[in-house]
């Protein structure tokens, strides 16, 4: 289970890793977007590539709220809590920070209690 914190305006931010093709890990902060359903992780296409991870596809049409965009998609590695987890991460130029998707409420629990200012997953 990871612990998060809320943003100013309530976002959802947690701690993860993303770990290199050399299995070099950095920390980076995610916001958990409910309205990212198509995938678990939203990178800038800088980051993914800096990573070294293997592109899987390019181009492909994603639907966003502002419209159609066009992401590459890699096979990415985080890890959350000690636990890795081999991903497909959506990557394009210009996205302002990093995004976990939908996916990850699937398999892990999330805990929201504002009040308390309590935030977990996993």
């Amino acid at each position: 289970m990871i612990s998060g914190r809320f943003g100013d305006i309530g976002e959802l931010i947690f701690d993860i890793e993303v770990i290199s093709s050399d299995e070099d890990s950095y920390p980076i902060e995610v916001l958990l977007d409910t309205g990212f359903t198509s995938g678990w992780l939203a990178l800038d296409i800088q980051d993914a590539e800096s990573l070294g991870w293997p592109l899987i596809q390019r181009n492909s049409i994603m639907q966003m709220a502002r419209g159609e965009a066009f992401f590459n998609i890699y096979e990415g590695k985080v890890r959350l809590d000690g636990q890795d987890y081999i991903i497909s991460v959506l990557a394009a130029d210009g996205l302002p920070e990093p995004l976990l998707g939908l996916q990850w409420l699937k398999i892990l629990p999330l805990s929201v209690n504002f009040p308390d200012g309590i935030l977990t997953l996993g």
